[in-house]
């Protein structure tokens, strides 16, 4: 099975909740409706300590800032590269058009939880932007069996009453761990104190042990 990795990091759209209100008012009364919505204020500080540890996870509110992938190439070596910076439009456009490429070939899409995260926040950011997603991702009017994508947390998960993190699959795999210097609650900090090749870094580890631990899946 020949597969394309790839791994998205995400922060939120404004580096507070102060500068969110004064540059867009109605995106912040719908993230203050939310914090009403689910008590917030009993877990979190304040809603600025609520939107700091939220905004990167729905992309309502958060943004791309890197598409790390990679795959093995015929001699065997890992091939790994990066979009990455302050234009999302530019990041997605970038790797919807390497999709594009990618999906007349014989690839499947593969990385840890890409169905339930990484897929979904790459076609909410290309329908923002009007861009046509590449085939390969287009999910709506598609059977399962139809879809190119392997996704590690699917085939690896267990009837449990709780799910497990990608490093612990990583662990159990003895594949290295892709967040030993940072982890994705990290990531928003990182970036906007101005840590973009950090984030690129890290999501660059996260791909190079997704296609580790692949290896000894499939």
């Amino acid at each position: 099975m020949e597969l394309f990795h790839f791994d998205i990091e995400t922060t939120g759209a404004h580096p507070d909740y102060d500068t969110f209100k004064s540059e867009d008012e109605r995106g912040a009364k719908l993230f203050e409706s939310k914090y009403t919505k689910f008590k917030w204020e009993e877990k979190y500080e304040d809603i600025n300590d609520a939107y700091v540890n939220n905004a990167g996870i729905v992309s309502t509110f958060g943004k791309i800032v890197c598409i790390s992938f990679g795959y093995i190439d015929n001699s065997g070596e890992k091939k790994i590269s990066s979009y990455y910076g302050d234009d999302e439009k530019d990041i997605v456009n970038s790797f919807n058009e390497l999709l594009k490429k990618i999906e007349k070939k014989t690839f499947n899409l593969s990385g840890f939880r890409i169905n339930h995260f990484d897929i979904p926040w790459l076609l909410h950011k290309l329908h923002k932007y009007g861009i046509k997603p590449a085939n390969i991702i287009y999910m709506y009017d598609k059977k399962p069996w139809d879809m190119r994508v392997t996704d590690m947390a699917d085939d690896w998960k267990q009837k449990f009453a709780w799910s497990f993190s990608f490093d612990e699959m990583c662990y159990e795999l003895g594949v290295v761990s892709p967040k030993e210097n940072m982890n994705g609650s990290d990531v928003h900090h990182v970036y906007w104190d101005g840590g973009v090749e950090k984030v690129k870094d890290y999501c660059e580890r996260d791909v190079s042990s997704s296609i580790d631990a692949s290896l000894k899946i499939y």
